[in-house]
């Protein structure tokens, strides 16, 4: 490996077991804060054809809240506003045959993707969860990173989103996502999904899944799993299903390339709203979101809805 950065090791037993967060081990930065009064809601907009629509305004949309129509407040095209990306990139032995090709492939994307004032972290997950390289706009840095992963033992995918939306998403203001690309079938996580998925949730984050399995080409549908013995599709549809990303799957004729372009589409096509909940309660309840396009040939894909405030929390 050549030389970089120190890698942070993210310790789940310090955050699952006592209670005491990661953020002495990662270096502070200025974040704006924005409490849960204002709900904010990226979202995609695509025809009868899957292609995307332009041009939207507030007045071709209504949201609801638990199915309580909402007064949106903001809108606006998101493409040009700042973008924090995390990539999570699953290191264990299975994803060997495609290993050098992703990684190829996810240092192109982000040289596609990147922007001015947009941050990007790398996250390689094996059995453990290694914070590869911080928040960075250097795209020498990132693709550093990325190249200088290593394949090691187990799948940590659970703990992954969870440390990456908890300790790092979770700080940060305005439009997230994740790239999360493995094969999907969690093997050493001392998480549960449901944990994971409230805390992207709690974060407000996007999460785009790539299915990396080697023999996702020959799929049999048992328990949502593709491959003989390849992964577990159904564990990331879900994860993209609930924050309003989608999932993609590595074949012969849909390849890295083709799915970090459409991702990198997506991400520039986007929408968001923002409202503020006329339920006032403070009370962590989870609550559901709908966005209802004028047009009823449109499909709207968007979070299935959010953690409410507990307390004096804020969001």
């Amino acid at each position: 490996m050549g030389p970089m950065k120190p890698v942070l090791a993210l310790s789940l037993l310090i955050v699952a077991c006592c209670g005491v967060t990661a953020g002495v081990l990662i270096q502070e930065q200025d974040t704006l804060k924005v409490t849960v009064d204002l709900v904010n809601v990226p979202f995609t907009v695509t025809d009868r054809h899957g292609r995307f629509v332009p041009g939207l305004t507030a007045k071709d949309l209504a949201v609801e809240e638990d199915g309580r129509r909402q007064q949106i407040r903001n809108f606006a095209r998101e493409n040009e506003l700042p973008l924090t990306l995390a990539m999570l990139i699953d290191t264990s032995p299975s994803v060997r045959p495609v290993f050098e090709e992703e990684k190829t492939t996810a240092n192109a994307f982000l040289e596609t993707i990147m922007r001015p004032k947009d941050l990007a972290l790398v996250i390689g997950f094996d059995r453990s969860v290694t914070l590869v390289q911080d928040y960075t706009d250097n795209i020498r840095l990132l693709k550093r990173a990325i190249d200088d992963l290593e394949l090691g033992g187990g799948t940590s995918i659970y703990d992954a989103v969870y440390l990456a939306c908890k300790e790092k998403l979770g700080r940060e203001a305005g439009r997230k996502a994740i790239i999360l690309i493995s094969d999907g079938e969690d093997t050493t996580s001392r998480l549960k999904f449901n944990e994971a998925l409230v805390a992207a949730h709690q974060s407000d984050t996007i999460i785009y899944a790539i299915s990396n399995s080697v023999r996702s080409f020959f799929p049999y549908g048992r328990r949502g799993r593709i491959g003989f013995g390849g992964g577990d599709i159904g564990t990331l549809r879900k994860f993209s299903n609930e924050t309003g990303g989608a999932t993609f799957v590595v074949n012969s004729e849909n390849t890295f390339r083709k799915i970090f372009d459409q991702i990198a589409q997506e991400l520039r096509s986007q929408y968001s709203l923002g409202y503020n909940s006329t339920n006032t309660a403070r009370d962590g309840k989870f609550r559901q979101i709908k966005i209802i396009p004028r047009d009823s040939s449109y499909t709207i894909r968007a979070r299935k809805g959010y953690y409410a405030a507990k307390g004096t929390d804020t969001r």
